[in-house]
């Protein structure tokens, strides 16, 4: 903790950042959220960020650094609190109801929580590729019978099985192993399991711890940053601010290389306090994801109309209805009502306003 509390007497404003980070590093991996005070208080506003999903960790590090949206923060009279998680799963409990306002997700729990609370699309986070890697497979044929470590409901579940179908397989063809992401480079390296399937960064991360590793299927997966419903329209124009502070972050990271390798840095810093673990991937290799997955997808944050050829969230939704984890009355109707928020186009239809190109960001 000795970092965290120099960095506090350089940035005072980290103090609710950092006590939530060093809390979570110590908790138990079953109920370290439980322990989370995100209770509705006036003038809080509570966000569920993901310091080890990348890129959406790059969006979250820079909003938290923005001089100019604790200005505008501070000049409506509310106070920006972050929560780390693991992933987007561990939110969905504490997303709405006067807890979470806004969160960064990926696909599926996106559906998940739009089904369960009013919640709005602000934008896409990111829009890249789940991988299953193996290192004793070269196809993902070959892991019939294999056992494979896997996140229940996520985009990479998703795209886990819709490799098996490729393959002419069913997930009663393989072993299916319940696992963290940030435990699965080490059960393959182990051989607890032989393949595992995720987002970035772990596959990044265990090809470069083993060179023999190899992603043997990728599939399109997406991230999205959210708000409940409620409090864009009770609080419209804090929702604006953290707005446009999300589309300053994206505009300010893709303007030069050293914005970017800034960002990356303060990314690794909130990791390592996170997880109280040294970071494995080195700058390069995160701006890389960064670079790929967010910055130099066109026309990002904006939502697509069609992502691989199928609205937003379409097949996502249809996959976890398949799977029974929906509420009985939901409908694709409640995902279109979701991404009808015009936040993110007001900012960029004013960009003076906003000052998306006078960016003020602490070092």
């Amino acid at each position: 903790m000795f970092r965290v509390v120099s960095a506090l007497r350089r940035q005072p404003w980290l103090l609710g950042v950092c006590f939530f980070l060093g809390w979570a590093a110590q908790a138990h991996a079953q109920e370290y959220f439980e322990r989370y005070d995100i209770s509705s208080q006036p003038g809080v506003v509570d966000m569920g960020v993901q310091p080890m999903a990348y890129p959406l960790a790059f969006v979250s590090s820079t909003m938290l650094r923005d001089k100019l949206l604790r200005q505008d923060l501070q000049r409506l009279g509310v106070v920006l609190r972050a929560h780390p998680f693991r992933k987007g799963n561990d939110m969905l409990a504490l997303f709405g109801g006067g807890k979470l306002e806004w969160a960064f997700l990926g696909d599926m729990p996106t559906v998940n929580a739009l089904v369960r609370t009013p919640t709005v699309i602000v934008g896409l986070g990111k829009r890249n590729f789940s991988s299953v890697v193996s290192r004793t497979a070269s196809q993902i044929e070959a892991l019939r019978g294999k056992r494979i470590a896997y996140s229940p409901g996520s985009s990479s579940h998703l795209v886990l099985m819709r490799g098996l179908k490729s393959s002419g397989m069913a997930e009663t063809d393989v072993q299916l192993v319940v696992m963290e992401p940030a435990q699965m480079t080490d059960a393959l390296e182990s051989g607890a399991v032989d393949a595992f399937s995720a987002w970035e960064p772990t596959p990044s991360i265990a090809m470069q711890r083993n060179a023999a590793n190899r992603a043997i299927y990728r599939g399109m997966s997406t991230d999205w940053v959210v708000a409940t419903e409620p409090f864009t329209r009770q609080h419209a124009d804090v929702a604006m601010a953290m707005t446009a502070a999300y589309v300053r972050a994206v505009v300010w990271m893709r303007a030069a290389h050293a914005n970017l390798e800034r960002a990356a840095s303060w990314v690794l810093s909130d990791g390592e306090a996170f997880t109280g673990q040294p970071r494995v991937l080195t700058v390069a290799k995160v701006m890389e994801i960064a670079r790929k997955d967010l910055l130099d997808v066109p026309g990002a944050p904006v939502v697509p109309a069609r992502i691989d050829g199928v609205p937003p969230l379409n097949r996502e939704f249809a996959f976890l209805q398949e799977l029974g984890r929906l509420p009985s009355g939901a409908t694709t109707q409640q995902v279109t009502a979701a991404l009808r928020y015009d936040g993110l186009q007001r900012v960029q239809s004013a960009p003076q306003k906003y000052r998306i190109h006078q960016p003020a960001y602490d070092q």
